[in-house]
């Protein structure tokens, strides 16, 4: 029996939905189903090769699954990868979850049948066009507890995005950071691969801003522990599950990329060097932040992509922010460089306490 392509889009923050149902369709279908498990891992930097091997994925797809939520339904790279899937005329299944229905999808993907993963009814129908496309007998799968896992993700999920959305910060905030000395911490993997756009983004900073680059863990934690920065960029691998800053080169034809790289910087010791150095903002240019966004809230404030963000869209962004921050406070600079760069940034408020839902306790988190 022939083997299946699927293409599943996803957000990051949806990832672990996306390897619930991919680890049930796999077993229940006993191997015959290739998954390439899209993910807007990457933000600043997107190297080619990631690209690269996305735009093949899609191109080798014979199904293309895409999870839909309110959240994800409104990102650009979500339509982009399913408006190639359309145009290659290959079948379409919206998964919806966390609250949204298939009758408020929006077009082009209300145009689709749909399903929704915690509802038993639509798990079987997902698995009957699967069989289907394979010519095969839909298997006999404990379906009933596959969707009790869907509704267990969706009540993390959206406690998340409740939490988020407290930390939100609004135009009343009037902290100030006048000329601020800037920190870039990313990797001799990611700067060689985008190094001119790097530059680009170096030039963006205003002359009044102070700034170095490290690309080493061992470096980053040198300078945080005997020099004090106002705001620190990270624009470097960001492991999603422990919040790690990753310095090794990263494998980026594999969607399944590593987290015990040689030279990482994990999320608590970075939490420390930022308090140590008494950081004021910290800014993840990386849509892998999820996790350590969270341990960052509790000593300094996060501005975190929401989104891919081209290099141009984020030096743009750049430029504007530190320009205002001469004139403004910091949430005003903030609003203004969002409205002038149109990068789909957010900023999030320092919490008194910041911890992971994963680890069973008291949580503020941000999405990304």
């Amino acid at each position: 029996m022939q083997r299946m392509n699927v293409f599943f889009s996803h957000l990051t923050l949806e990832r672990k939905l996306a390897e619930i149902l991919r680890n049930a369709v796999t077993r229940d279908f006993i191997g015959l189903i290739n998954f390439f498990v899209s993910s807007d891992t990457f933000s600043i930097p997107v190297g080619d090769k990631w690209a690269g091997k996305m735009i093949e994925g899609l191109g080798n797809s014979d199904l293309h699954m895409v999870l839909c939520s309110p959240e994800s339904v409104n990102r650009p790279w979500i339509n982009f990868e399913t408006g190639a899937a359309c145009l290659r005329n290959i079948p379409i299944v919206p998964v919806c979850h966390s609250g949204l229905q298939p009758h408020q999808l929006p077009s082009p993907l209300s145009q689709f049948e749909s399903v929704v993963a915690s509802d038993e009814e639509g798990l079987e129908k997902l698995y009957t066009k699967i069989a289907s496309m394979l010519g095969a007998f839909t298997p006999n799968s404990r379906l009933s507890e596959l969707a009790d896992e869907v509704r267990a993700f969706e009540a993390e999920y959206q406690a998340l995005s409740a939490d988020a959305a407290k930390c939100e910060v609004t135009a009343s905030s009037i902290a100030t950071l006048r000329s601020p000395r800037v920190l870039c911490v990313t990797s001799k993997q990611f700067v060689s691969l985008r190094s001119a756009d790097f530059d680009i983004i170096q030039k963006a900073f205003p002359e009044t801003t102070s700034h170095r680059r490290e690309v080493t863990s061992q470096a980053v934690s040198d300078i945080l522990l005997h020099e004090h920065f106002d705001i620190v960029h990270v624009a470097t691998y960001v492991c999603p599950k422990t919040g790690d800053l990753v310095f090794s080169d990263v494998d980026l034809d594999s969607a399944e990329r590593t987290c015990q790289p040689a030279d990482v910087l994990t999320g608590p010791a970075f939490v420390s060097l930022i308090k140590g150095a008494h950081t004021k903002l910290v800014v993840i240019a990386s849509c892998e932040s999820f996790e350590l966004g969270a341990q960052l809230l509790s000593v300094a404030e996060v501005i975190a992509t929401r989104d891919i963000v081209s290099f141009a869209m984020f030096a743009a962004w750049i430029g504007s922010f530190y320009q205002a921050l001469q004139s403004m406070t910091l949430s005003e600079a903030f609003d203004y460089s969002v409205k002038a760069s149109r990068a789909p940034m957010k900023l999030y408020a320092r919490q008194d306490m910041v911890v992971s839902h994963s680890s069973g306790r008291a949580a503020r988190m941000i999405g990304a």
